[in-house]
């Protein structure tokens, strides 16, 4: 199973790459050499949060002028961990006046057509789906978003081997870290870029990508670098 920069995900891939272990590039409590303020970042004043009909999504203004046309809103600010300049609420001194803080708080964050959004942040298997079918179907993915999640991708690597677990707490597997090392290929970081030299390495000392679960293999299946074969078929009434 060949990686678009000539790598293999196989177990294979592991004799190959066998100079991982024996550097200090793959090495369980090696500090990472790349900090987040190396990394490019998008400006978070030009973030805004349009909540339709349910659905939520990010826009990025391009430039000034529209940002200046287009405030932010608190909930924009709140969800990006921007100041929100809200005053301070007093000190509850009874249960009332807490739910009555909380109140005053949540209703600053209401979306216009009346809902509240929310972080569905946690499970770490999400985003590679998003990355692979945008690739695949040559679907332009806006420079400002892979810049994001690059940095959101990178900012959840765990810091202890290097790798990615199911969700955001968990330990480094093989399914988030093939899938999430795939990802940040497509995504244009370079297959030498330290952090993925050691996600890579981890990855070969687990023995590869064939040694992922399904969904695993059903996406690199997608991407175009696993066999059809590899795949476990499941039989549509199971859904």
């Amino acid at each position: 199973m060949a990686q678009p920069n000539g790598h293999n995900l196989d177990p294979n891939g592991s004799k190959q790459h066998a100079a991982f272990y024996d550097s200090n590039l793959y090495n369980a409590n090696a500090k990472d050499d790349i900090d987040a303020a190396s990394l490019p970042q998008t400006d978070k004043t030009r973030w805004r949060l349009i909540g339709d009909n349910g659905e939520q999504r990010w826009t990025y203004l391009k430039t000034r002028e529209e940002a200046v046309a287009w405030p932010q809103s608190t909930a924009d600010k709140w969800h990006l961990g921007l100041p929100t300049d809200l005053p301070t609420l007093p000190r509850p001194k009874t249960p009332l006046d807490s739910l009555t803080n909380a109140l005053t708080f949540f209703e600053q964050l209401q979306l216009p057509p009346g809902q509240w959004a929310c972080d569905y942040g946690g499970p770490m298997f999400l985003i590679p789906g998003f990355v692979v079918t945008w690739y695949v179907t040559n679907t332009p993915i806006p420079s400002e978003f892979r810049v994001e999640i690059r940095n959101y991708l990178f900012e959840l690597q765990n810091k202890k081997d290097g790798g990615w677990g199911l969700h955001i707490e968990g330990d480094s597997s093989v399914f988030g870290t093939a899938m999430n090392y795939t990802a940040l290929r497509l995504l244009g970081v370079d297959a030498e870029e330290p952090r993925m030299v050691r996600a890579r390495g981890l990855l070969h000392s687990m023995g590869g990508a064939v040694n992922g679960p399904h969904w695993a293999k059903f996406w690199l299946s997608v991407l175009g670098v696993c066999e059809w074969e590899a795949v476990n078929p499941v039989p549509p009434e199971l859904w």
